[in-house]
């Protein structure tokens, strides 16, 4: 009874750490679940200003709103943290990575051939998405990925 119960103990942790992410990667998930529900508003609520004025809302959403149909779901679009340490020295300098410490890229994959790579910023109160660029898998392995 005493290692069933020891048992117990240690894989909760293991369980749970899987349904944990960096609040960068979740931001880019529930943004994705926005669009999918249409909420245009709330859609725009993760993305900064600036990047809300480049593009329409409207098509944004739409087109956030395919993506995720395109893979079936936000769960099976891969939606990850990539660390400092898996991204080429070039992509680092070129996002400002290296200048400053509170810029994420997230990467999301958008159907078979295509990801998604979301830059995301934290500010005093919220994190903000500044920037994304769709890839081939080829040019994202060659230009983002170490």
């Amino acid at each position: 009874m005493k290692r069933l119960l020891l048992l117990i103990v240690i894989c909760i942790p293991l369980f749970l750490a899987g349904c944990l992410s960096p609040s960068s990667a979740r931001i880019v998930n529930d943004m994705y679940e926005a669009a999918l529900m249409e909420e245009e508003e709330n859609v725009a609520s993760y993305f900064s200003e600036e990047y809300i004025e480049a593009h329409s809302i409207d098509e944004l959403t739409n087109e956030l709103a395919e993506d995720v149909r395109a893979m079936y779901g936000v769960k099976m679009m891969n939606i990850t943290l990539i660390r400092d340490r898996e991204l080429k020295d070039d992509y680092i300098e070129s996002i400002g990575l290296s200048n400053d410490q509170d810029l994420y890229v997230v990467t999301a994959q958008t159907d078979e051939r295509e990801v998604m790579v979301w830059i995301v910023e934290r500010g005093n109160t919220q994190y903000s998405i500044i920037y994304g660029e769709r890839y081939d898998f080829d040019t994202y392995n060659d230009i983002v990925l170490e």
